[in-house]
Parts: C-alpha cells; sequence; structure tokens
C-alpha cells in the first residue's frame, strides 16, 4: 500500500513522541502499510488508533515493525579488544567489588552476552551484574530464551568457544553466563534512571533517535555511568564535547570515561550548553538528510539501462550518511523493486560510519524480500566491506 506522505510524517511524528525514534520516511511506510492491511484499516483509523489508549497494544506492534535489531555474538572486534586491554585492567585495579553492567538498546541478547563472556573471563574472581534493557518485547524473548543459530558461532574467538553450548543447529549460551544478565523491557528514554554503572554499553541505538531524544537520552547514560565508569557507542556516534566525559582510544576503539569534578580538563557549563553540544556532535538521524558538498549520483549515461524491478544506485566521491540514506530511502520506494545494486567503485572514500546505513538497507531489504548487491570490483573496498560484516573478501593481513 503506498502512504501520502502527510500519513507518514504523521506516524513518524507518533514514533517520536512515544519512543523517540526517527525513522527514515520508507521504513515507516513499508512497516506501517503492512500493519494497516493487517488489520484491515485505513490510514486515518489507523493513525487515529495509534493516537488513543485502547491502541497501545497496536502501538507497541508498529514500535516492533519499524525497529532494526541487527545483532551478533562478539560484533564489533575492535572495541572487545578495548575491553579486555584497557576496561578490564582499570576495573580490576580498583579492587574487589561487584562489576555493573548497562547494556542499553540489548536487541536479542547477544552483546550482552558477549559482554558477560569476555568480561567474566578477564575478571574472573569478580562478581559480574548486567542489566540489559530494550523496546522490543520480541527481541526480549528471544534474549531471555539464549539460543541462536549455530552460525553465530563463527565470529567468537577460540578461546570463548567453551561458553558457549552447540546443540545441532543451534548454539545455546552457558548457563553461568545466562545468570548474569537479567533483561528488562524499558525505553531508554521513559525507564527508571539506574545509576552506577562501571559500563555502559548503548551501540547504534542513539542513530535512531530524534534531536531531542538523543539529548535526553545521553543526560540519561551519562547519569546511570559510575565516576571514573566507561561508555561505549556506536563507530558513527560520538559524545564529545561532554565536559564530564574524557574521550580515550584502545587499538581502534574509541570509548569515553566519566570524569569526576576533580578530574575535569574543562571548566563546567550549564546543562542546556551541555546538551546543545551533545546535539550537534551526535551523527543526524537519518531521516533528515543535510545538504553535502559531496553527491551521490546515477550518471546520466547508463551503458545498458536497469532491468525491469532493478534499480542501481552508484557512489560518486565521498558519501555521507545523510547522502547514502535518501538515496536508498529514494530508490526502496521504486514500486515493484526486486533486486536493488549499490555500486561502490566510483566512491573515493567509504567512511566507517556507513557502515551501519547498509547493514540497515539490507536487513529492510531482507524482510522486503528485494535483492540487493553491493558490487565492487576494487580489493579495497572487498576489504572495507568484509571488515563491517558486509559481504566482501577476508581482509589480507
Amino acid at each position: 500500500m503506498k502512504l501520502p506522505s502527510d500519513i507518514v510524517a504523521r506516524i513518524s511524528r507518533r514514533l517520536v513522541d512515544h519512543a523517540g525514534l526517527e525513522l527514515p520516511a520508507w521504513i515507516i511506510e513499508a512497516r506501517a502499510s503492512v500493519r494497516m492491511a493487517k488489520l484491515g484499516l485505513a490510514p486515518d483509523s489507523y493513525i487515529a488508533l495509534i493516537n488513543t489508549a485502547r491502541g497501545a497494544s497496536e502501538l507497541a506492534e508498529l514500535v516492533e515493525a519499524v525497529r532494526v535489531g541487527e545483532s551478533s555474538l562478539f560484533r564489533h572486534k575492535p572495541q572487545i579488544t578495548a575491553l579486555v586491554e584497557a576496561v578490564a585492567p582499570a576495573l580490576a585495579a580498583r579492587g574487589h567489588r561487584a562489576i555493573r553492567v548497562w547494556s542499553a538498546g540489548c536487541a536479542a541478547g547477544q552483546e550482552p552476552y558477549t559482554l558477560a563472556a569476555v568480561l567474566s573471563r578477564a575478571l574472573p574472581d569478580w562478581p559480574l551484574q548486567i542489566h540489559a534493557t530494550d523496546v522490543s518485547t520480541e527481541a526480549l524473548t528471544a534474549a531471555r530464551a539464549a539460543s541462536y543459530p549455530v552460525a553465530e558461532l563463527d565470529d567468537v574467538p577460540p578461546e570463548y568457544r567453551d561458553r558457549f553450548i552447540v546443540d545441532d543447529d543451534r548454539v545455546r549460551v552457558h548457563p553461568e553466563l545466562v545468570r548474569m544478565v537479567k533483561f528488562e523491557l524499558a525505553n531508554l528514554l521513559e525507564a527508571p534512571r539506574a545509576r552506577h554503572f562501571d559500563l555502559v554499553w548503548c551501540r547504534n541505538v542513539l542513530i535512531y533517535f530524534s534531536e531531542d531524544a538523543r539529548r535526553r537520552a545521553v543526560e540519561r547514560l551519562v547519569g546511570a555511568t559510575a565516576l571514573d565508569g566507561f561508555v561505549f557507542v556506536g563507530y558513527s556516534e560520538t559524545l564529545r564535547g561532554f565536559p564530564d566525559l574524557e574521550a580515550r582510544t584502545s587499538g581502534e576503539a574509541t570509548f569515553y570515561v566519566r570524569m569526576g569534578t576533580a578530574q575535569r580538563a574543562t571548566p563546567a557549563v550549564g546543562v542546556p550548553e551541555v546538551l546543545s553540544r551533545i546535539a550537534s556532535s551526535v551523527s543526524p538521524p537519518p531521516s533528515f538528510p543535510k545538504a553535502s558538498k559531496h553527491e551521490l549520483r546515477v550518471p546520466p549515461a547508463v551503458p545498458s539501462p536497469p532491468a525491469a524491478g532493478h534499480s542501481v544506485l552508484v557512489l560518486v566521491g565521498t558519501p555521507t550518511v545523510a547522502d547514502l540514506t535518501q538515496k536508498i530511502g529514494e530508490h526502496l520506494s521504486v514500486e515493484g523493486l526486486q533486486r536493488f545494486i549499490i555500486d561502490l567503485d566510483g566512491a573515493s572514500l567509504l567512511d566507517d560510519e556507513l557502515a551501519p546505513v547498509f547493514r540497515r538497507a539490507q536487513a529492510v531489504t531482507r524482510n522486503a524480500r528485494i535483492e540487493l548487491e553491493l558490487r565492487t570490483t576494487r580489493a579495497g573496498t572487498r576489504r572495507w566491506l568484509s571488515r563491517h560484516g558486509l559481504g566482501g573478501e577476508e581482509p589480507v593481513a
């Protein structure tokens, strides 16, 4: 069902007000139209429903439908290495006490179980408590089951394989790790404010929030972190500029330490100014692409026109997150699309912050049964794709 732009905008506003989620219009249109068809409701009737108390369950279903909760065991190796080489020794130096971790936006549980595996091995004599939250009931049900396709084991390093149990075509998390993790249904913007976590892990969550929601979410994340505690966010997200946080690097990973008042390297500023700095430093949400001096374009003369049901996007120059998101949305909105090709060879530089955009496109096209090909003939680009789990080939050592 093709939805009018004003209907999509009204649904988008409802998602922002309810959960702070600010997503590309094409995701909202695709998911909402499926929900309307299932309920047999016209667009106006559907909007009326999700704006009333009796429509709370349907609003929850819509949030579930638009949520793109990609995750996997031992994802983002540089940050995991930083946990072992920088964070664990720092925590051990503080003396023997329980270590408290918050995994915010935990999806189906792979990230908190990975944290449990890594930290319990790095700090074997320290009690470990992991609080994992997500807005999705479906994701939390999967998380509590602690069972995944056996292919998930492929990315688990050999030294951690004993933390998982292979059972035919499934891999189960060791019961010892399962006991360390407590799951809770919670909206990051509305959940009770937890405090004094030694480690806060919130990857690729802020990119889905509106500007105001990001400010509130970051305030909550930082407020929940103990002094000298550590905060990890996604590669395309940044908390630079917040006076209570100091950026640190370990290998290829950047993370943040919450500093005490006496430790601050910069003078204190008021909360409004702090939040303004955060809003300007966090990558803009995908649904609000901004103008850029770099463009993505399809050359005016294509040697052979795409077949019916096919669409081709050619990247040129140095694409930005906003550019790429906008163009992917335009191509995926084509009615009857069956195959979508993104040609990467014309891009002179692919920034790491583009990887989550490609991953979201993969998830959306997979759900919509559209074939997506990230096409390249360049070895360097294939290595970039492989490094970010997007296909390609194994990087050359």
